[in-house]
């Protein structure tokens, strides 16, 4: 027997959490697909789609820290700051952004327990009218069934 809700969003990037949560807070059963590879440190999947995990989150904290070394090396001493010659830590810095996107990607996963969404991981294809099968990782499929079907599912790259 295949779980039914009423609003199921394929989609777990900032339109399509998003979504999610609001269509429960309005009182609606909802549930979210997403398919994106990537993975907490403890190898869970998790949701916030391209932007958040591999794309504009990562990068602004990395340009963040970049402009900041700028600074350091050219900016403070007209300030009347010296601080020596600044170096980069690479391995620090990378750290760094990957803990940003740890903490953003595990506020959305409380956010959706808290706001009862469920959360599939894998691919996710309209089956039929009302039906979405969800081919996890693992390769198994469930059919999960819904009254609504938003499609939020970002971009990607132009190959």
């Amino acid at each position: 027997m295949s779980q039914q809700f009423d609003v199921l969003v394929i989609g777990g990037g900032p339109g399509g959490y998003i979504a999610a949560i609001r269509a429960s807070q309005l009182g609606f059963s909802a549930a979210c697909a997403e398919s994106n590879p990537y993975a907490d440190p403890k190898g869970e999947p998790r949701l916030g789609g391209t932007c958040l995990n591999v794309g504009c989150i990562p990068s602004k904290a990395l340009l963040h820290t970049s402009h900041l070394f700028e600074e350091a090396g050219h900016s403070f001493e007209a300030q009347g700051i010296k601080v020596g010659k600044a170096t980069i830590d690479v391995p620090v810095m990378k750290a760094r952004k990957d803990g940003v996107v740890n903490q953003l990607t595990g506020g959305i996963k409380m956010l959706l327990k808290k706001n009862k969404v469920d959360a599939f991981h894998g691919s996710a294809r309209i089956a039929g009218v009302g039906k979405v099968d969800v081919k996890g990782a693992d390769g198994k499929t469930q059919t999960l069934e819904a009254k609504s079907i938003v499609i939020a599912t970002g971009s990607d790259v132009a190959r």
